[in-house]
């Protein structure tokens, strides 16, 4: 029995880890060709380009992990049945619930795996890359940099730009002023300047052009007066504009956090969906309360349900040799996106509409459940066709029928 066990394996786990890997290095190309002109536009290294894309790839794997896991288990039982394996283990007596067991403790692992991931690395990988987008966008530059006035420095000196374009980062017209503690006037002038971001050390650079930098101390009337052509000039902005805290958002919270806020809201009475403007309060006790119930169930259900794809996906991979299509591989495909994107919209709508997402979320499960449930069941009894495999046969009939229908009649001589 072992032996089948690791068979089994074997058979799933090259797929679950091949699927897990492209998946998500499609899914990074496609953000990194956005970070990256993010990155040019800003004048950022490519380096924190990949710093970011680092902290995005435990949110991919998590997409990526129940597919790659449906995936193995059909792709492994429809190689199992195609070569008449699963014929010759069953006139053995083992039944189809002796022969998932191995399938479903790497479920119960996976699960697993993908609760630390989505409950307590996700949310803080988000939130660093979140702080690094804020930092070298419109965090710094945008609101760091006016238009026309004046502002004071961390630095002491007070900054005035008369135009700015390219989202703040061109500047035409700067003027800076600083008094030190002796007396001494410093000021910067110069035609035009751009911001260089320095990626997430908080630290801007306005590289000046074609200026004037000027020291006069009015207790002895000297003065002194250095042109440049170039000149980069160190600002902290940093202390001016900075990124919130972690935790203004439910989906930057850990499982643990969420369930203290939740009991939290509880104890004080808050629900509803909205969001609470008290100073006083922690920053996850100001999300609303809806949002962090709804984030809480969203993830254990999601969790949950991988426990289920095995169930799924072994009844779905079951074929013959006379019908080696790919009907249950597309069927399997669509019901799994769709149970994804039912959950995903019934979360959503929990958390904007104010109604309790624990009923809908669960239900939502229950429901899949028993769908599962009995189409693994009826697989398992059931003699002759799978369920699936009628399903097919029902579905190309119709197919044949639509097609004779709208088919142009041959010319009859």
């Amino acid at each position: 029995m072992k032996a089948i066990d690791g068979y089994l394996l074997r058979q799933i786990v090259p797929t679950l880890l091949v699927t897990i890997f492209i998946a998500a290095v499609i899914l990074l190309m496609e953000r990194l060709m956005r970070l990256l002109d993010i990155a040019v536009g800003n004048g950022v290294s490519t380096l924190v380009v990949f710093q970011m894309l680092f902290n995005l790839i435990p949110h991919y794997i998590g997409l990526a992990l129940p597919a790659a896991l449906f995936l193995g288990v059909l792709l492994a039982f429809r190689k199992l049945s195609m070569q008449s394996e699963l014929d010759a283990i069953q006139s053995s007596g083992i039944g189809l619930t002796r022969v998932i067991r191995a399938a479903m403790w790497l479920a119960v692992v996976m699960a697993a795996f993908n609760f630390v991931l989505a409950g307590y690395i996700q949310p803080f990988t988000r939130y660093a890359y979140r702080a690094i987008l804020f930092n070298i966008t419109s965090g710094v530059i945008e609101q760091g940099i006016g238009e026309g006035i004046f502002m004071n420095l961390p630095n002491g000196y007070t900054l005035r730009v008369e135009r700015t374009s390219g989202a703040g980062r061109e500047l035409s017209g700067v003027f800076a002023h600083k008094q030190q503690d002796d007396g001494k006037i410093i000021t910067l002038t110069a035609k035009k300047g751009e911001l260089v971001t320095g990626a997430n050390d908080g630290i801007v650079t306005m590289r000046l052009i074609s200026g004037h930098r000027s020291e006069w101390n009015p207790k002895t009337g000297e003065s002194a007066t250095l042109k440049f052509e170039v000149f980069d000039w160190p600002l902290d902005l940093a202390d001016l504009v900075q990124f919130r805290g972690r935790g203004g958002d439910e989906r930057e919270l850990s499982i643990t956090e969420l369930y203290k806020t939740m009991q939290a809201n509880k104890a004080a009475g808050r629900t509803g969906a909205t969001v609470s403007t008290d100073e006083s309060l922690p920053p996850a006790q100001r999300i609303a309360p809806t949002a962090v119930a709804a984030e809480f169930h969203g993830r254990i259900v999601f969790t949950l349900s991988m426990v289920l794809l095995p169930f799924l996906g072994a009844p779905l991979g079951i074929i013959t040799r006379r019908t080696p299509r790919s009907f249950g591989l597309v069927f399997g495909l669509i019901v799994l996106v769709s149970y994804h994107k039912i959950l995903e919209f019934t979360e959503a709508y929990a958390s904007t509409s104010g109604i309790a997402a624990a009923p809908i979320l669960w239900g939502t499960f229950a429901a899949f459940t028993v769908l599962t449930a009995l189409l693994f069941r009826s697989t398992d009894n059931l003699a002759g066709a799978t369920p699936v495999q009628r399903l097919e046969t029902w579905w190309y009939d119709m197919m044949d029928a639509i097609i004779r229908v709208i088919r142009p009649r041959k010319a009859v001589a």
